[in-house]
């Protein structure tokens, strides 16, 4: 099962965007890895997944991983259920001031147990003038975010998935592929 967004999961108006910016600045559209310190990314091509159901939690903080063990070098994806409720691209999913988002802890939590990519199926894990300043705290700590995965209603929480990227020069954003295996 794929987990990313394909070229026709999204709005012509999105595309019709991105085809007017710089190459980097598409990058961001659909799933992908922010990486805005640039730092060239070293990931395994198979990583051990999990998948937290965090939806109707508008604050997901630490709380949420009680029951739950983290697995080291692994990715975390949250499902807050976004995208499958309102589906990328529509102004419900872009509204920053409703949308669900991550805490420092539970974030700090993670870095914690060096998990390797945090993902969710949102724009981001914190929004508005926080995207940007805790996507590159994750990087600064050896990890990443990857945003707008899809599908996760259709995967069990517990699986191993495998990456495909491209890394473009001077791209903040790295467009990733993900497959379950």
């Amino acid at each position: 099962m794929n987990l990313h967004l394909k070229e026709f999961n999204i709005l012509d108006k999105i595309l019709k965007w991105g085809d007017s910016q710089p190459a980097h600045q598409r990058q961001h559209i659909g799933t992908h890895i922010d990486c805005y310190n640039l730092t060239n990314i070293e990931l395994p091509s198979e990583i051990e997944t999990q998948i937290i159901d965090v939806r109707n939690i508008e604050v997901i903080d630490i709380n949420v991983l009680d029951s739950i063990s983290i697995k080291e070098n692994s990715f975390i994806i949250f499902r807050t259920g976004y995208l499958e409720k309102y589906g990328y691209g529509s102004e419900e999913y872009f509204n920053s001031d409703t949308r669900p988002y991550l805490t420092n802890k539970i974030v700090d939590k993670l870095l914690d147990y060096n998990v390797k990519l945090i993902g969710i199926d949102l724009g981001g894990i914190q929004h508005g003038k926080d995207h940007v300043v805790i996507d590159k705290y994750v990087e600064n700590n050896g990890a990443y975010v990857v945003e707008n995965i899809c599908n996760l209603d259709k995967v069990g929480l517990e699986f191993k998935a495998n990456l495909n990227w491209i890394q473009l020069e001077g791209a903040t954003a790295i467009q990733v592929e993900i497959e379950t295996i």
